[in-house]
């Protein structure tokens, strides 16, 4: 079953149309086009045609153009917060669905990236520009994201359900707070977008596919052998909402199996070591052990470097300054060599306040 996607924007029809097409070349989604309007009017229009909507594109200038008789007068995080009221208010909308942003990347920095209270309204950004190369992963986000809100619709509460748990897992319970685990005043949206930003996104219960390497001591890109391996570990993969766009696997679950089949612990091995123990129990010549990063001195990798995404040992990383983390998930790190190459401070990188006087002291070495 394919999902029905409302798009409003105020380009061309030919412009629109392209972007559409951009965003469902693989026929997942159906995508219609609409023009707005006054704001009112627009939100009644969606409430009387909320059964063909399960999710919503919304280009973030939606008052930039002002010629014919559809013209509207404010933008894309007006309007997601008069839908998002509407959301199971009297003769409003019955259910929640997504609703995605759509822009240039010199609209996205003027006009929204610094309004970071309008950023919880939305589920994911696409840009434009990026349409031609990454509709097919947009496309799969969308499918992905729009199933997610669907089965949070029937299991709210049911979070072992939802991640794809056995009933008596507690990992729930590690993660999620009263709030959401009682289901008190939470929204789907709220649910969605912490699973999808603090449990998909961030390492810790789950790890991708760079970090599951890392600790392994492969280089997974030059390892022939790599999905091989892997299949090797498919019962500690994980399979709740949002894993058709990402593969995460259960870190707990990965060391458990480490464990259980080898005597010494994972974090003591060096990536040589960890490799040739590998090879040597699956009979896979075809691993290549993950190299080091320029001045670092261990390959006992536990994380990469958020700049290169690179195996890193975290004594041989910076604590990257961002967001507050919960107390289950990783510490992310850059290398010591993307900072001195300025590669992390192109990407928007820093460390944290707290690593600066360390840094200042080894630069002398390099000095």
């Amino acid at each position: 079953m394919k999902y029905k996607v409302l798009y409003i924007d105020d380009e061309t029809s030919q412009n629109s149309q392209a972007f559409a097409d951009g965003l469902s070349s693989q026929n997942l989604i159906e995508i219609a086009i609409k023009l707005p309007t006054k704001f009112e009017e627009l939100i009644n229009e969606l409430i009387a045609e909320q059964k063909d909507i399960d999710a919503l594109i919304l280009d973030l200038k939606l008052d930039g153009n002002q010629q014919g008789d559809r013209t509207a007068t404010y933008t894309a995080p007006s309007l997601a917060t008069g839908i998002r009221t509407k959301c199971f208010a009297e003769n409003g909308f019955e259910n929640e669905f997504p609703i995605f942003l759509i822009s240039s990347t010199n609209n996205l920095k003027k006009y929204y990236d610094s309004d970071t209270s309008s950023h919880d309204l939305f589920d994911y950004t696409f840009y434009k520009t990026s349409i031609a190369q990454k509709g097919k992963e947009y496309e799969l986000l969308i499918t992905s994201i729009t199933h997610a809100y669907k089965a949070i619709q029937e299991n709210k509460t049911n979070f072992n359900t939802l991640l794809g748990l056995p009933a008596d897992s507690e990992i729930p319970n590690k993660v999620f707070t009263t709030k959401f685990l009682l289901g008190d005043g939470t929204s789907i949206s709220e649910i969605s977008q912490y699973i999808f930003n603090e449990i998909i996104s961030k390492s810790g219960v789950l790890i991708d596919e760079t970090i599951l390497a890392a600790r392994l001591g492969i280089n997974f890109n030059e390892s022939s052998d790599w999905l091989s391996l892997i299949e090797n570990l498919n019962d500690y993969k994980y399979s709740g909402i949002f894993k058709d766009s990402f593969n995460r696997w259960w870190s707990h679950d990965i060391l458990n199996w480490w464990n259980s089949n080898f005597p010494k612990p994972l974090i003591q091995l060096t990536a040589l070591d960890r490799v040739n123990l590998l090879k040597e129990k699956f009979k896979l010549d075809n691993l290549v052990k993950a190299q080091q990063i320029h001045k670092t001195t261990s390959t006992k990798f536990w994380t990469v470097c958020q700049a290169y995404k690179l195996p890193l040992d975290p004594k041989d990383g910076f604590l990257l300054d961002g967001n507050l983390m919960h107390p289950w998930q990783d510490k992310r790190y850059l290398s010591l060599h993307s900072i001195l190459e300025r590669d992390a401070k192109e990407l928007g990188l820093f460390i944290h306040p707290a690593e600066k006087e360390r840094l200042e002291d080894i630069k002398q070495v390099y000095k």
